[in-house]
Order: C-alpha cells, then structure tokens, then sequence
C-alpha cells in the first residue's frame, strides 16, 4: 500500500514538472512575441474584401484564372485588378500584389481600397518611402484613421520623422469617428514617444 501511494506520487509529481515546462514554455514564447511587435511594430490592414473570402469556398487556380482572363480581355477592369493584388498579398507575393495594385490605382483613381493595399505591399517590400507617399495619397482621397495610423508608424519607426508620425497618431485620437481600439493604439505610440524623450533626457543628465 505504501509502495503504491508512494509510486503514484511521484507520478504526479512528473506530471506537474512537464505541466509547469509547458506552461513556463509558452509564457516565454508570448513574451518574446510581445516584444518582437514592440521592438517591429507593424501596419494594420482592412479586412479581406468578399472577393478575397470567396477563395476559401472555390478553388484558388480557377478563380485567379478567371481573374487573369478578365485583366486579358480588359487590362482596365480595375475590380479584377484589385483582387488579383489582394491574392498575391495573401500569399505573401509582394512584387506580384504591387504590380496588380498599382494598375488597380490607375484603373480606378477615386477608389480608396487598392491605394491602401498599394502601400501595404510597397512596405512588406521595406520600401518605406513609398509606401508613405501612398498613404499621403490616400488620406488626401480619403481621410480614413487607418492610412493615418499607417503613417504614423512609417514615420516614426521608419523614416526618422517622428513629428510628422506624432501628427497623424494625434489627430486619430482627436478623431471622433475614429475607432476606440485604433485610437488606443494611437495613444499607446504617442506614449511611448513621450516615455522615450523623457528616457533619453535622463541619460544626458
């Protein structure tokens, strides 16, 4: 009797250790990813458009055979353009997706959408500077909080113009239609910079 209680605890005892290394295992990779979007901080995007979502139901070679046919007997049909870029941006082919944006944009100047995925794809390239004058093109079109948030990153993390970024994270936050979790974010980078400018003040000293 006491053999066996004695075997069955150490048993447990097994158990706990291998659940606390997975336990501590996963704390360690969260906190490693937490830093990592801290240390790279990252554009947002829109949701997918129903063309996008309509590839999980049909298939993927079909639909972009189609869509490649319609760009062939219309190199000016700017909705099959637009979802052909949004494709190769899901699938991480980031010369392919701005090549179809960029005719998308010119296809259809007043359209918001393919500007904002154009400057997607020119910044997944590191062509920061791009990327940035797209996003100024698309806020003069379309004043949308986040091409604004956009900006704010390129500038600040990207482009060494951190008072040009500070501008458009504040004027997300002054934005009443601005979405609550975009303005947090905003607020979040504003913060940051402050903490920032006050950690350099203190090395000087």
């Amino acid at each position: 009797m006491t053999n066996s209680t004695l075997t069955m605890n150490s048993l447990d005892g097994g158990r706990r250790l291998v659940l606390l290394s997975v336990c501590v295992g996963l704390a360690a990779m969260l906190g490693a990813s937490f830093l990592y979007r801290l240390a790279n901080p990252s554009l947002v995007q829109p949701g997918r458009a129903p063309a996008a979502q309509q590839e999980e139901h049909a298939g993927e070679t079909e639909i972009v055979g189609a869509l490649m046919q319609k760009v062939q007997q219309n190199p000016n049909d700017a909705a099959a353009l637009f979802a052909l870029g949004q494709h190769f941006l899901d699938h991480s082919d980031w010369a392919r997706a701005e090549g179809f944006l960029a005719r998308a944009v010119v296809a259809a100047p007043a359209d918001p959408q393919p500007l904002y995925m154009l400057g997607i794809a020119q910044y997944q390239q590191e062509a920061f500077d791009k990327a940035a004058e797209t996003f100024e093109r698309l806020i003069e079109l379309d004043p949308q909080p986040a091409a604004r948030y956009n900006l704010g990153i390129l500038y600040r993390h990207y482009l060494k113009a951190e008072a040009k970024g500070n501008a458009h994270l504040k004027a997300i936050v002054d934005d009443p239609k601005a979405p609550e979790d975009l303005k947090a974010q905003a607020r979040q980078e504003l913060e940051s910079a402050v903490h920032g400018d006050k950690t350099q003040q203190n090395k000087k000293q």
